[in-house]
């Protein structure tokens, strides 16, 4: 079949190799948090040199047979989008450079990886038990992102460089901003309470610890 290709291109079959993990204080794996896209949902993305026109479609639309002018290209794969934020939306994002030969079937596997940022909320008991109504909310510059309950097991997905969490109830209101968070990193946001000289909530993550206070409330009331 290769005296049957016109001079000068060659055929490239496309894989993708999903790197789905993520970092957190223990190794885990996207799939803990939402479902894994397969080979077929990915879009990909070809550019090449001048004689070719760059190619847009899913990864199951490219057939494999088409001929394309020798030379060297970027592949793109990609599986939702950065801006599209919140629980189940998950972004992956690879590329790889390869080069076509005349006469020649080239085999490209593209690395896909998590693009954006993974946040859950977990809270002590004694903070469940004093904010037993809370409503936490995940925004940014006021647009809403996603709204969970106290009890929500929800991993809400996010571009991460900016955020504001925030916690809603009847015994008091409270927010931070988080800026920078690592793309591919999964934040478990924890909050305690106490009242020392006042309620002073505790948000534990990457093994780091900020503070929010809220005045002089009383935890036994």
């Amino acid at each position: 079949c290769i005296k049957d290709q016109p001079a000068g291109t060659g055929q490239v079959n496309f894989g993708v190799r999903g790197d789905y993990n993520v970092t957190e204080l223990t190794r885990s794996s996207v799939s803990d948090y939402t479902a894994l896209p397969s080979k077929a949902d990915f879009t990909l993305e070809l550019t090449g040199p001048s004689t070719f026109t760059p190619w847009t479609g899913k990864v199951s639309e490219w057939d494999p047979n088409t001929q394309i002018p020798e030379g060297s290209y970027v592949a793109t794969a990609m599986f939702g989008s950065l801006e599209d934020e919140g629980v189940d939306k998950p972004f992956f994002i690879g590329e790889k450079s390869f080069t076509v030969i005349g006469g020649q079937t080239t085999q490209v596997e593209i690395p896909a990886s998590l693009g954006n940022t993974i946040v859950q909320i977990r809270c002590s008991d004694t903070f469940s038990s004093y904010f037993d109504d809370c409503v936490f909310t995940i925004s940014r510059d006021a647009t809403v992102i996603a709204t969970l309950g106290l009890y929500s097991n929800d991993a809400v997905f996010v571009d991460g460089y900016k955020l504001t969490i925030s916690g809603k109830s009847v015994k008091g209101n409270f927010s931070k901003d988080f800026t920078n968070l690592k793309e591919a990193t999964a934040y478990t946001m924890y909050f305690d309470v106490d009242n020392v000289d006042g309620v002073r909530i505790t948000i534990s993550f990457d093994d780091s610890v900020q503070t929010v206070d809220l005045g002089n409330y009383d935890l036994n009331e």
